[in-house]
């Protein structure tokens, strides 16, 4: 059932917000932008275009928490060690600090226009759970899929969205989460190091995973490689950190074959194949 809402990333007033903006100062790597944004340097339909892709932004990281809060269920479920739980409980609460930081953005790009806010569908999409695999097999597709794939390509786009990025306030709030980004993707190949002993000695599970990189490989590719035609990004909304899709196809496919597939091949996994030969399975 849809549960639409519309999101505010804003704080009670009760104990609870000092102890969250203690924990946001606690886990910030990046901090937070001295620089105020000038919206008279642009023409109104370029800051426009930006603040409606930071609003799908926000929209975004918020249910991306969802994503990584059901995944540490699944590490639960899967007893990984105690250091792979914690640091996803503390992506998924990198999700939730992103979703204000994007708030802030928009509130600094549209600032007539209230309480930053965005329509989103509240009901959590259950995570996959692979049928009858394992829950040792289940966490690694998900992670595989979550953060060697999905990750890393959302850490490739921000690296090359930023070297576009001239202005320094959006510069700033870009790099803030992009810092966070990097350990996202990186998680999922630290996951597989962490259990390699357990891959050699399942066969019947790697050649399993193997046979999901085939689908999965697939899926990702539709997700995430926009396809043209493309509409041209002006000079302006480039400057100010617009998403230009057909950049976006380009790292797409450059992350996938030089990043995403040789490193899940360091970890044993024929990867390589997987991606040549990726289709739909179901």
């Amino acid at each position: 059932m849809s549960l639409p809402a519309s999101l505010r990333a804003t704080l009670s007033s009760t104990p609870l917000a000092d102890e969250s903006r203690s924990f946001d100062r606690a886990l910030d790597r990046i901090a937070p932008s001295q620089h105020v944004f000038d919206a008279s340097l642009y023409s109104p339909e370029a800051v426009r275009t930006v603040a409606a892709q930071w609003r799908y932004r926000m929209a975004f990281e918020h249910r991306s928490s969802m994503v990584f809060s059901q995944l540490a269920q699944q590490l639960y479920e899967a007893n990984a060690s105690l250091d792979a739980k914690i640091v996803m409980l503390r992506m998924a609460s990198d999700e939730l600090r992103h979703t204000g930081t994007c708030a802030a953005v928009i509130e600094a790009l549209d600032p007539s226009g209230g309480s930053p806010s965005v329509e989103v569908d509240l009901e959590v999409a259950p995570l996959a759970r692979h049928g009858n695999a394992s829950p040792q097999e289940r966490a690694l597709r998900n992670v595989i899929y979550t953060t060697c794939m999905s990750e890393m390509v959302a850490c490739a786009r921000f690296v090359a969205t930023l070297d576009r990025t001239t202005d320094p306030f959006l510069r700033d709030a870009m790099r803030r989460l992009l810092a966070d980004e990097v350990l996202h993707g990186q998680f999922g190949f630290h996951y597989l190091a962490s259990q390699r002993e357990w891959l050699a000695a399942h066969d019947v599970e790697r050649a399993s995973i193997e046979r999901f990189l085939v689908h999965a490989f697939a899926v990702i590719e539709e997700e995430l490689a926009p396809k043209p035609p493309f509409a041209e990004l002006s000079d302006e909304a480039k400057a100010l950190g617009g998403d230009d899709f057909a950049l976006a196809r380009e790292v797409f496919y450059g992350t996938m074959e030089h990043a995403v597939v040789p490193g899940l091949e360091q970890q044993g996994l024929d990867a390589g194949a997987s991606w040549k030969g990726r289709k739909r399975l179901v």
